[in-house]
C-alpha cells in the first residue's frame, strides 16, 4: 500500500511509461492552460506543491495558480482553495475530486498528451507517483 502523502514539492508521474520506456510527468503550461503529461525532465513546470490544509496542487512557477477540473480536463486558473483527494492505492495515488467521481488520468501515455479528468478505470492511466524533489 501506498503511504499517504505529506505537504511538499513534488513530480507527479504516471505510473503508465509512453511507448518509448520513458516516464511522463504532469507538465503546467501556462495560466489557463491545459495540463499535459510530458517525459519527464528536470523542468520547473512538471513541479508541484502539495499544500497542506487543501491539498491544492500548485505549479511552482505561477503559485498564485492551481489545478481544477474543467469539462473533461484539468487546467489551471487563479488560486481559490480547490481541493483534491490525494488517496493511496495499492498500485499508487489517485487524484480524484471530493465526490470520487472525477480523477485524473490519461487517454493515451504519449508525450504532450492532454491530463484528462473523468471515472476511475481502476488501472493505471489513473495511478500517479509522487516523487519528491524539495
Amino acid at each position: 500500500m501506498t503511504q499517504p502523502l505529506e505537504p511538499g514539492t513534488y513530480v507527479i508521474v504516471n505510473k503508465i511509461p509512453c511507448p518509448t520506456n520513458e516516464r511522463l510527468a504532469i507538465t503546467y503550461n501556462g495560466p489557463d492552460q491545459p495540463l499535459t503529461v510530458n517525459i519527464r525532465t528536470d523542468s520547473s513546470r512538471q513541479r508541484w506543491i502539495v499544500e497542506n490544509k487543501t491539498r491544492s496542487l500548485v505549479p511552482v512557477d505561477a503559485t498564485d495558480f492551481q489545478a481544477v477540473w474543467d469539462a473533461d480536463c484539468a487546467r489551471t486558473i487563479r488560486k481559490y482553495n480547490f481541493a483534491w483527494i490525494i488517496q493511496p492505492t495499492n498500485s499508487g495515488y489517485t487524484i480524484q475530486d471530493d465526490t470520487g467521481t472525477a480523477f485524473w488520468g490519461v487517454l493515451d501515455a504519449v508525450n504532450n498528451a492532454p491530463l484528462v479528468v473523468g471515472y476511475d478505470t481502476g488501472d493505471e492511466q489513473h495511478r500517479w507517483s509522487f516523487e519528491r524533489v524539495l
